[in-house]
């Protein structure tokens, strides 16, 4: 049993439902149509697949993450964990000063267990991060749709720019938030130099567009 999507994005919609007596959340690619349509179901199918992969691979590394019930590439679809709580957009925009860092402590060490396991996230937001109902000091890591197993510094230098953005866009005291997140990043991420550095390049190539 489905409803209406809960969420509607480029390449995918997320519907509530229930899978096997379970309320579950279905994340499910959608097709494009200026693509083949066989190209279209193939690639739909491996980055199902893909996606499941890295949330499995990160919660094998300890990054919380929601629990992967079923992969569909068939219907290019993943029958995920429901977790209730809200996004740290949303925590860092009504929290105090002491509560948001913690946060983005949190987030730190978080993002450095997830970069030391060789992976990336690709879209590393605040929208993308939640703060659970259960347990607030547990953020949880969704939406990796364009994440990768990886060892290059790239991607990890992508994923430290792309939140930087993202708290720029939404909050006023970007610099002390994103300071807290890259000190316990620096702490505990055993490839951050090369990734921090990374990031100072891809700010100066922004710069100099």
């Amino acid at each position: 049993m489905t409803g209406a999507p809960l969420a509607v994005g480029a390449e995918a919609e997320i519907v509530a439902a229930t899978y096997l007596g379970r309320t579950v959340l279905e994340k499910r690619r959608v097709t494009k149509g200026y693509r083949h349509p066989a190209l279209d179901a193939l690639l739909r199918a491996e980055r199902t697949r893909d996606e499941a992969n890295l949330l499995v691979a990160a919660r094998r590394a300890g990054v919380p993450v929601p629990l992967v019930y079923d992969v569909d590439r068939g219907q290019a679809t993943l029958r995920l964990e429901p977790i209730q709580g809200h996004t740290l957009r949303e925590a860092l925009a009504t929290a105090g000063a002491s509560d948001r860092d913690a946060h983005m402590r949190n987030l730190g060490r978080t993002v450095a267990r997830l970069h030391d396991a060789g992976l990336t996230h690709g879209d590393l937001t605040t929208s993308n991060v939640l703060v659970p109902n259960a347990d607030g000091a547990a953020l949880t890591l969704i939406d990796f749709g364009l994440g990768a197993a990886t060892q290059e510094a790239e991607p990890r230098g992508v994923d430290l720019h792309l939140l930087e953005e993202a708290l720029e866009a939404t909050v006023e005291d970007v610099r002390p938030l994103f300071a807290s997140f890259l000190a316990a990043y620096r702490d505990h991420a055993a490839g951050a130099p090369v990734a921090i550095s990374r990031l100072e390049d891809i700010r100066m190539r922004g710069r100099n567009r």
